[in-house]
């Protein structure tokens, strides 16, 4: 049932959407967890909220070529003969640079602007989709996939902070979610490109550097550029130690204000990673051929949008933690019956919920977050949940194929069930011992 419209006893991430108190009510009320330091922002412009629609545009043709690549690679490496764990080293190195680029990519971001950053960001993505036709070594496949990851994340943190800026906390859920299905139609789309080529030849690798370039000239074309970002996230003339250090401190605002928040990241990065980048290696050791396999990485990412709006609609009216829980114990179980299961239909259909499942749960770990920091703290927010959740994601193709090559295909899931299994205990021990933290209001 709805929780109380008394903001002192909401929990985090189960304001009301109606009647949301000024900044002013929480900015005397002392020391509790999730007061703001600072006055909201005033809302953006409409020429602000024009741009970034286009850099969506942009986002959704680059995650397009994302998509298809991170399959891609999977599918050439088990052609080759590869062993899962090298699949695993090798997808594990995206996220690596993934997390790196966490730290590192907004001091660009701060130089430059977003727009730079995007197209500086998306034209080395590029060049690096090239780099896998023309070198076939496992340690060059690394290292490009790590560059790529590096590039990727500076996307990621010039779309999402933008997001968080713009959105009210009523409605953040619902923004994230539509960044969200962009992503998930994005990938989805780029699933189905498999089939246009055999994952053998030069051609897919060329398409993928032929979208990552064409994401460009919407971004190019943008007028005016997204919001501003605050000089204290940047600071671009720093030195290395320096940056680390703030890069890191998006990370310790997250764990002083909403410490579940860190775990669940970490656990939706390694969820997300274990998928992506092991379900190819899965189902062809079970049978399945090339095309089937690009049919159901397509459908099973499309299927991820079919949940995004109900579940965000869910954590805006009621308690995130709630939500979080029956996600994890859901997906938990899941992951439990295709680890048992051997018929091709019950598979395919236990795949599709348990994407659609365990891939809802990041927008509500991200604005369960958001809700629990100051406004002033959200684009470091943004920042730190990325370089957690790349941290997980670095680890999930490597510990998922670890325990495929021990259990065999059934490994995956296994790994799977293990990891929602642990979130979902932790999340309903939050939910009884721990007090409800005061949720950040945005002023109307």
């Amino acid at each position: 049932m709805k929780q109380a419209h008394d903001p002192a006893t909401q929990p985090c991430g189960a304001f009301p959407l109606h009647n949301t108190p000024p900044v002013a009510d929480f900015v005397d009320s002392g020391p509790a967890l999730g007061t703001p330091v600072t006055p909201v922002p005033a809302p953006p412009s409409v020429g602000s909220l024009r741009a970034t629609a286009i850099l969506l545009l942009g986002y959704a043709i680059l995650i397009t070529g994302n998509g298809l690549l991170g399959t891609l690679i999977s599918l050439r490496l088990i052609q080759q003969q590869a062993p899962s764990i090298v699949v695993g080293v090798v997808q594990s190195a995206y996220y690596v640079g993934f997390m790196l680029g966490a730290v590192y990519g907004g001091s660009l971001i701060g130089r430059v602007g977003h727009h730079r950053a995007f197209v500086t960001f998306a034209a080395a993505s590029a060049c690096c989709a090239l780099g896998y036709a023309v070198w076939d070594a496992d340690a060059v496949w690394v290292a490009l996939r790590f560059i790529t990851g590096f590039c990727l994340v500076g996307i990621f943190t010039v779309v999402e902070s933008w997001l968080h800026q713009v959105a009210s906390n009523a409605q953040r859920g619902r923004v994230f979610s539509a960044y969200l299905i962009t992503n998930y139609l994005g990938v989805g789309i780029g699933q189905f490109l498999i089939g246009l080529a055999d994952p053998a030849g030069f051609e897919l690798f060329s398409a993928v550097a032929a979208l990552f370039t064409a994401s460009l000239i919407p971004v190019a074309l943008a007028g005016t550029a997204p919001g501003p970002i605050a000089a204290h996230d940047t600071h671009a003339g720093a030195s290395c130690g320096a940056r680390l250090a703030r890069g890191l401190s998006g990370l310790q605002t997250i764990y002083r204000w909403a410490p579940l928040g860190v775990v669940a990241c970490l656990a939706a990065g390694l969820l997300n990673s274990a998928f992506y980048t092991m379900q190819p290696v899965f189902m062809r050791r079970v049978g399945y051929s090339v095309p089937d396999v690009s049919h159901f990485m397509g459908f099973a990412l499309l299927a991820a949008l079919v949940p995004q709006w109900p579940v965000a609609r869910l954590a805006d009216l009621f308690d995130r933690r709630k939500v979080l829980l029956c996600l994890a114990a859901l997906a938990g179980s899941l992951s439990v019956a295709l680890s048992m299961l051997r018929d091709g239909v019950l598979i395919e259909a236990f795949g599709y919920l348990y994407v659609a499942v365990a891939f809802s749960m990041y927008g509500v770990v991200t604005s369960y977050v958001n809700d629990c920091v100051p406004a002033d703290e959200r684009i470091a927010v943004s920042a730190g949940l990325l370089l957690i959740f790349s941290l997980g994601a670095s680890g999930g193709p490597t510990l998922a194929s670890a325990m495929m090559a021990i259990a065999g295909p059934a490994g995956l899931y296994l790994f799977t069930a293990l990891v929602m299994g642990l979130l979902a205990l932790l999340t309903l021990r939050d939910l009884r011992t721990k007090t409800p933290a005061r949720r950040v209001a945005d002023a109307h």
